[in-house]
């Protein structure tokens, strides 16, 4: 049994934000059933392909699955419906009606110009959860502006604060623009779930992906950096002690923390030197010279690999790590111990892909994280008309010939 087992998930989302969220939800044992668009969003036109002649940079049969979707659609049922159409409205209204939860990231207002909004779901399915992720939320001066990753990361000054101060603003290397938003709404939809079994209501969870990136900016005090004249970006390292950087070494660059006093006393040793000077005891007067203590750092790490510089550091309880590329993972022992990233799977190949996606970080003491494999788009789509909705065979053939399910018939 896991956390989330008996609750259904009605996945109406596209490219990282929303899908996100699901697979989150998937990875706790919700049935997630994922409604595509007839041919699939943007990421189903990625390559590589993975199928069940192998893997391919063109599509080589209709079951092959990019490798975005066959990433973050893992542990989903896929259904194919063109909610363009009315009869695939019709057929999400009942896929509604017969779930826990809705989640989706379409503009504002989408969904209710095709009657599918919180407001039109809830009078038939009172208990529904509805989770909306938009780039601005549901109400707001910029409601309707358009948003991607990189836009809220510039808008929320993320960006403005990722880089060097003598260098240009900076994207992080992360879509945390999508991420993020995507992991605070799996936290919305457990609250308003557990909110659900008090009250037996359902609610409309509003998510914004710029509240997302202000609140990951302003657990720090940015109002405060401003007062008191800091830059507004310091690269790695941070004003408010030091040494709290990178570090050049012989193959490479070392990250070390060891702002505190205690964790300098026992760094001066390795260092010598001018660094054994009790001048450079005072927390305050290491911060305020950063880059005369960071050239005592390096002057000691030059001498050695990254290694190297990190057993010594070990050794004595400092924070340390070279800096690793971003597919250092793939060969790590500590990452394959843990079991953090697993190999793809395919449902129509026996053994699983080359490439590795990141399973739930969480570890519990006593439930399973497996996920099953991606699905070709609409796969369950006849099982979910039959199983879910309860449908007969002449009821199918209707809602496929007034396009329900897109140009492809269920069957």
């Amino acid at each position: 049994m896991r956390p989330l087992d008996g609750i259904r998930v009605l996945d109406v989302t596209h490219i990282i934000a929303g899908p996100t969220c699901t697979f989150w939800l998937a990875s706790l044992g919700a049935e997630v059933i994922r409604v595509e668009q007839p041919k699939g969003d943007v990421t189903w036109m990625t390559r590589p392909f993975v199928g069940p002649l192998g893997e391919s940079d063109t599509q080589q049969t209709p079951r092959d699955i990019p490798l975005s979707p066959l990433r973050k659609q893992r542990g989903k049922r896929s259904v194919r419906l063109d909610l363009r159409t009315q009869a695939g409205a019709d057929v999400l209204r009942m896929l509604a009606r017969e779930s826990d939860v809705l989640v989706e990231n379409f503009a504002p207002g989408v969904m209710a110009r095709r009657g599918l909004g919180y407001d039109d779901l809830r009078d038939t399915n009172p208990r529904l959860v509805y989770a909306s992720i938009t780039g601005y939320g549901s109400d707001g001066p910029y409601r309707d502006r358009a948003a991607m990753d990189p836009i809220v990361q510039a808008l929320s000054g993320l960006m403005a604060k990722t880089g060097f101060a003598d260098g240009p603003p900076t994207r992080s290397g992360a879509t945390l623009g999508d991420q993020v938003p995507g992991i605070w709404t799996a936290l919305g939809v457990l609250a308003a779930l557990r909110q659900r079994d008090l009250d037996g209501e359902g609610q409309f969870i509003d998510v914004a992906m710029l509240d997302a990136l202000v609140a990951l900016m302003w657990d720090e005090p940015i109002d405060q950096y401003e007062e008191q004249g800091m830059a507004e970006r310091f690269g790695n390292g941070d004003p408010r002690g030091a040494p709290f950087d990178t570090y050049a070494v012989k193959d490479g660059w070392v990250a070390i923390a060891a702002p505190a006093t205690h964790q300098w006393k026992r760094l001066q040793p390795l260092l010598g030197g001018a660094a054994l000077d009790p001048r450079w005891d005072d927390h305050h007067e290491r911060a305020r010279n950063r880059d005369i203590v960071g050239a005592f750092v390096t002057a000691w790490t030059m001498q050695f690999t990254a290694g190297e510089v990190c057993a010594e550091l070990d050794a004595v309880g400092i924070p340390a790590a070279p800096v690793n590329p971003p597919w250092w993972a793939r060969t790590d022992p500590h990452i394959a111990h843990r079991g953090t990233l697993e190999r793809l799977r395919h449902p129509d190949l026996a053994e699983p892909t080359r490439w590795l996606a990141p399973v739930l970080p969480l570890r519990f003491s006593r439930t399973g994280i497996d996920t099953t494999p991606a699905e070709p788009i609409g796969t369950s789509t006849e099982w979910a008309m039959r199983e879910v909705l309860g449908l007969d065979n002449a009821q199918i053939a209707a809602l496929d010939d007034a396009g329900a399910f897109g140009e492809a018939s269920v069957s």
